[in-house]
């Protein structure tokens, strides 16, 4: 049967509006902020009153855990007259919605199969603030919470303000949480939990977790799309320490200083720096030659870049031998000559290729003790410090910075030596002398615009800094629109004079320069560092120099040692 064409139109365009109202009704549905309840109705929630269901369920937790290496966490107690009662309960979440609510009010004691979850630093406790709820379990139960993170260093690295768990929540997840008073301060000590309460405890832990893997996949996107690889989202668990290890059991303050959008930045201010540094810094040159260094006998002292080589030729100290592969014969001789693997590992010919994955494209410097630490090392220890440069990729590069972070991080906690961003200001404001140049600065732009009585107000506060001054002048003007406003704050101690100092009282500095060379090759795992490359390489080669007479005790004193 042939119907008219301008039925078909019609049936068309009814078809047509029908599926547009579908689309629009899904958008819709996608785009609505649900309630929490409604979103994680699939959680499994587990109540545990006894040591035996504990044992169970940390078990179960454990097991779920497998793959993330992170449980939600979550921690309520009931304050009495404004004063804090001991926790009375921690909820602990896997992400496929396994809950755990721990009710220690009734258990009286936190039993030890939970206080090994809670203080095993391999998995981490996700949430907001968890370091606070940390504080309390110790006080109230001698429980150490390791390895606890809070997702808002990730928000913000992500580019979102790192808000509450609820705003947090609503934004990425589309689910509004619970946060009535009359639940998040009720009675969490009751012999017997409302489901609200049930619905509540475990739908934050839980949250927790789910914004953690979200975010992480972030992470992992922006790292990807920065690196030009290709974006899994599986693959930010196998690098779940390089991201995470630098916040684990560090307190975030929280910032007010943008307001929380549906999509990162642009521009990544975290990975801003970084960005130009790496572009700045990889090699488009290999970094070792491998040149001969001769003593005036024909003995090999070491392996020298080209340019150290020919700089002996040029001021007349050495004779060239041979141009390829370079080969210097010094006309005097030298301090010392190698001795034992000390001396030996600088013989060696050293590759150009990254120490930890062999990669060869564009490697870049890499130096296994900070310089914020060795540039304040005595100059006895910073001589040869080539054993401290090594070469990794782009990619190994970023990663061993990262992990560098949490290494900074202990130190600071066990020298008592806060990092830049917690430490007295390096500057001060000299509030007096800003005052002057705002005065100066309304005179000098908008003088004719001012009223009287606030022209003669500026005009006091200038004299009143230049004493000797009868009158505003024009030159005076000038003078004061450009003076200093901030000052070096006498008191000031960086991180690295307080690290260095603490080794050099407690210890010595030879202990310092060990503790990063082990750090780097317990956390990046390098296959291909330089045959004997070694953690005492320093102590090894003072040593040496000590044996021979070529070191003075004032020497030893300046690393902090009276004798080896």
């Amino acid at each position: 049967m042939e119907f008219p064409s301008s039925y078909k139109l019609c049936a068309a365009t009814a078809a047509l509006a029908v599926g547009c109202t579908f689309s629009y009704i899904a958008y819709k549905r996608r785009g609505r902020v649900r309630n929490a309840n409604d979103v994680f109705n699939y959680l499994t929630v587990e109540i545990v009153t006894t040591e035996e269901s504990c044992d169970s369920v940390v078990a179960e937790l454990k097991r779920r855990c497998q793959k993330h290496h992170a449980l939600g966490f979550d921690c309520e107690w009931v304050t009495n007259n404004g004063k804090r009662q001991p926790v009375a309960l921690v909820q602990l979440s896997s992400f496929d919605g396994y809950c755990g609510l721990f009710r220690l009010n009734t258990l009286k004691a936190v039993p030890l199969s939970l206080k090994e979850l809670l203080e095993d630093e391999s998995i981490y406790k996700v949430g907001v603030g968890p370091k606070d709820d940390s504080k309390y379990l110790h006080n109230d139960y001698s429980v150490e919470l390791r390895s606890s993170l809070d997702i808002r260093h990730l928000a913000e690295y992500c580019g979102y303000e790192p808000g509450g768990l609820a705003t947090l929540s609503s934004v990425l997840l589309r689910a509004a949480l619970d946060k009535s008073w009359r639940v998040r301060c009720s009675d969490w000590e009751a012999e017997e939990l409302s489901e609200r309460q049930k619905k509540y405890a475990a739908i934050d832990a839980h949250v927790a977790i789910k914004l953690f893997a979200l975010l992480l996949e972030k992470v992992e996107e922006t790292y990807s799309n920065y690196w030009e690889l290709d974006y899994n989202p599986a693959t930010v668990w196998t690098r779940l320490y390089d991201y995470c290890s630098k916040y684990a059991d560090v307190g975030y303050k929280t910032k007010h200083t943008i307001k929380l959008k549906d999509h990162a930045k642009e521009k990544d201010p975290k990975i801003k720096e970084p960005t130009k540094r790496y572009k700045l810094t990889k090699r488009t040159r290999p970094l070792y030659n491998n040149g001969y260094l001769q003593a005036p006998d024909g003995e090999l002292l070491c392996i020298c870049d080209n340019r150290k080589g020919m700089w002996f030729v040029n001021k007349g100290l050495a004779d060239l031998i041979k141009e390829d592969p370079l080969t210097v014969r010094l006309k005097f001789e030298p301090a010392g000559r190698a001795v034992g693997d000390v001396g030996r590992y600088y013989q060696l010919e050293k590759e150009n290729k990254c120490v930890v994955c062999a990669s060869t494209n564009h490697c870049i410097r890499k130096n296994v003790v900070p310089r914020e630490y060795r540039k304040l090392f005595p100059e006895i220890m910073k001589e040869h410090s080539s054993h401290d440069v090594v070469l990794l990729c782009a990619e190994c590069h970023q990663m061993s910075n990262i992990r560098d972070q949490h290494m900074r991080v202990s130190l600071a906690e066990k020298c008592n030596a806060p990092l830049p961003s917690s430490s007295k200001d390096r500057f001060i404001e000299d509030m007096a002398a800003k005052k002057v140049r705002s005065a100066a600065r309304a005179l000098y732009h908008a003088n004719d615009k001012l009223p009287e009585d606030r022209r003669k107000q500026l005009e006091d506060i200038l004299l009143q800094h230049y004493p000797d001054q009868e009158e505003v002048t024009l030159e005076l003007l000038k003078e004061a629109c450009n003076i200093t406003v901030v000052r070096e704050n006498t008191d000031y101690e960086s991180h690295g004079i307080k690290v260095v100092d603490y080794y050099f009282k407690r210890a010595s500095i030879l202990k310092l320069e060990q503790e990063w060379r082990e750090h780097f090759l317990k956390n990046m795992k390098p296959k291909y560092m330089p045959a004997l490359w070694s953690v005492k390489h320093n102590e090894e080669r003072l040593r040496v120099k000590w044996d021979e007479g070529r070191l003075t005790r004032e020497d030893m004193r300046s690393i902090g040692l009276t004798t080896f």
